[in-house]
């Protein structure tokens, strides 16, 4: 089967660039690495986190995962990064065969549900929007790129 999605880790230069004092809505258990799908919209690089646990609904979630968890396991829209330097990237990974072969099969439908919630942030920020929609974006890793998304053309 050809190999539709890249998972990597993020590398500890990532981590010292982003630290969980300043950035607390990312990702980070000391110790631990994150799996994370990478993804290119409009230019730019995004490495979305696989969870074990995720309660809420941006996301996309595993359907055939076998884990025994107290939610859903998933990839996580809104703990999101923006990929800036390669240096960022550790090494590949691998993850569940079910997963795999779920997220191998279902890539376009993801890319496309993540690039939605990308788009949708970018005009909240440009536009503003109703109270129910900044709570969607509350706890988002997305504002920490603000920089680079709201420049970024054709969103």
């Amino acid at each position: 089967m050809a190999k539709l999605v890249e998972l990597r880790k993020l590398s500890k230069e990532f981590y010292k660039a982003y630290p969980h004092n300043k950035f607390p809505e990312m990702e980070y258990k000391l110790g631990r690495p994150y799996v994370v799908l990478l993804v290119e919209i409009n230019g730019v690089k995004f490495a979305i986190p696989l969870r074990t646990n995720i309660r809420h609904a941006f996301c996309y979630k595993f359907k055939t995962s076998d884990r025994k968890t107290e939610s859903s396991a998933g990839i996580d829209f809104s703990k999101a990064v923006v990929i800036s330097n390669e240096c960022y990237l550790g090494e590949e990974t691998d993850i569940n065969d079910k997963e795999y072969l779920e997220l191998q099969e279902k890539a376009f439908f993801i890319i496309n549900k993540f690039k939605k919630y990308v788009t949708d942030y970018i005009q909240f920020k440009k536009n503003g929007g109703k109270e129910y929609i900044a709570k969607r974006y509350l706890f988002s890793t997305l504002k920490y790129f603000d920089e680079i998304l709201l420049n970024t053309p054709n969103y």
